[in-house]
């Protein structure tokens, strides 16, 4: 059956995910050190858990495929059991922690570097006819300022995000959604991503799988479970003369 949508996960796709990231993620743990109190040895938790680092991220990091609701849920799990008993500057909430995110996401810290022939494939592609969509952990404001930002919001006419209505990936409601909105079968649907949440979230959906290779994920899993895997979006047309 003919590719008709194409799904994109948005960091490590799209957007450098670790040059957008680490400086962002950086500055928001300076703030909860020196604007909330919070110290260097719990600091150091929820770098662990994050899978941050003072050089990059590890492979498959939470930040990197877990979406904000699930970062917010973990990380107040470990500002919960050390707030009660310590001294605090500032009480931290889970909304006043999103806010600190939010500020930290959509701002000059966190301007989008896009990945080798992001913005001309997405031009290419929609040109060609493509119903083109977002699926991402990240926020909807978030996903909006990046996009915006890189001049090729107008080309999407689907984003899926953590806004309070999808179910995060790998769960397959973003994928139904969109099929829903544009009568699709699963079939006629092509995701494209960099993480073993995306392959799964494929796999829930039926749709079929690009996998981008980066030094920052399991690459070899896609390898090994038969998907093609590219080095930037820029290959998918090739892919898609295939069919």
């Amino acid at each position: 059956m003919k590719i008709k949508g194409i799904i994109f996960d948005k960091d490590g796709t799209l957007i450098e995910f670790e040059k957008t990231w680490h400086r962002v993620f950086h500055n928001i743990f300076h703030d909860l050190e020196n604007l909330y109190g919070v110290t260097p040895g719990v600091l150091g938790r929820l770098k662990e858990l994050s899978g941050f680092n003072e050089q990059g991220f590890e492979k498959e990091s939470l930040i990197q495929f877990a979406p904000v609701e699930e970062i917010l849920r973990q990380w107040m799990a470990v500002l919960d059991s050390v707030q009660a008993n310590a001294s605090r500057k500032k009480v931290i909430t889970k909304e006043s922690l999103r806010a600190l995110m939010e500020r930290h996401s959509n701002g000059p810290d966190a301007a989008a570097a896009p990945l080798d022939d992001t913005v001309e494939t997405i031009q290419k592609l929609y040109r060609k006819g493509y119903i083109l969509g977002i699926a991402t952990a990240d926020s909807k404001e978030s996903t909006t300022y990046d996009l915006t930002e890189l001049g090729i919001k107008s080309y999407f006419q689907f984003i899926g995000s953590d806004d309070g209505y999808f179910r995060g990936k790998p769960d397959p409601h973003m994928g139904e959604e969109f099929c829903r909105r544009f009568q699709l079968e699963p079939a006629e649907v092509l995701y494209v991503g960099d993480s073993l949440t995306d392959m799964l979230f494929a796999e829930n959906t039926g749709f079929s799988f690009v996998g981008i290779k980066s030094s920052h994920n399991e690459y070899q899993k896609f390898i090994e479970n038969n998907y093609p895997v590219i080095e930037n979006i820029g290959h998918l047309e090739e892919l898609l003369a295939g069919e």
